[in-house]
């Protein structure tokens, strides 16, 4: 008797949803798709996946983890169709990786701190991938905050790093000074090299902390839109979708705001 596929209970049910999706008698769209067509829904997924972490709402990220995992199954299933590998080689290379990544887990290594850690896996990645551009890995098309956050690890792996907090705090005060010069100046283009030096140095700052600047950048916008829904909702309706209240009536809502959604 065959299985009820409503009725799934472990990864190769996916699979198996997968070969069904991708069958003759399967779904047109799903047939149609490639490796190319899915990368914009692999982003989505990802991003959807870490909006419902940052609102903690346990349903939700159950739901984008399996989207997520669906996008993942899905790929496998492509590069097994072109026999090239298969979902059991994808689960069996990240595992031997993670063993191999580890060894102070399952390994002789004695890395006690997470700086410790950093640093050992740019080692044993120098020896794996034996590249001479430590960024060379890092791709291309990660948004910004998160490429610079990268950028930054990896030269801190290399001991290209501040001591202490201190040193990180110093050197966002000098950009921050830089950046008011250049304006002081009216020197517009010296103005934007600041200001991307500032955000970098306060990425630095986020890694110091180990709060990546894309995951605290991602929850005050939430914030603040959540914040600024609310001062909307306050006002009547002739005046939604104007900017005519004075500036201290907007400010007055905004401490409301601050006071009423967190």
């Amino acid at each position: 008797m065959s299985k009820n596929p409503e009725d799934p209970t472990s990864l190769d049910d996916l699979r198996e949803l997968l070969i069904r999706l991708r069958g003759d008698k399967g779904c047109p769209w799903d047939r149609k798709q490639d490796p190319e067509s899915l990368k914009i829904y692999l982003l989505e997924e990802a991003y959807e996946l870490a909006d419902a972490l940052d609102r903690r709402e346990i349903d939700d990220i159950r739901e984008e983890l399996g989207d997520l995992l669906f996008q993942i199954v899905f790929l496998s299933r492509l590069y097994e169709e072109q026999g090239l590998f298969d979902l059991d080689q994808v689960l069996e290379t990240i595992h031997r990786k993670m063993v191999r990544r580890h060894p102070h887990v399952f390994g002789n290594e004695n890395w006690e701190t997470p700086r410790e850690v950093v640093r050992g896996w740019q080692e044993l990645k120098k020896a794996e991938k034996k590249e001479a551009d430590p960024f060379a890995s890092v791709p291309i098309n990660l948004p910004p905050l998160l490429k610079a956050h990268r950028i930054s690890e990896r030269a801190a792996g290399l001991g290209f790093d501040w001591p202490d907090l201190s040193g990180v705090l110093d050197k966002v005060r000098e950009e921050m000074k830089e950046l008011e010069e250049a304006l002081r100046e009216g020197n517009r283009s010296l103005a934007g090299e600041e200001l991307g030096d500032l955000l970098f140095s306060l990425v630095n700052l986020g890694r110091f902390l180990e709060i990546p600047a894309e995951n605290a950048l991602r929850k005050t916008i939430q914030k603040f839109s959540k914040r600024f829904a609310f001062m909307l909702e306050q006002l009547p309706d002739r005046d939604k979708g104007t900017s005519s209240r004075p500036l201290e009536e907007w400010e007055k809502m905004w401490v409301q705001s601050k006071r009423k959604v967190k």
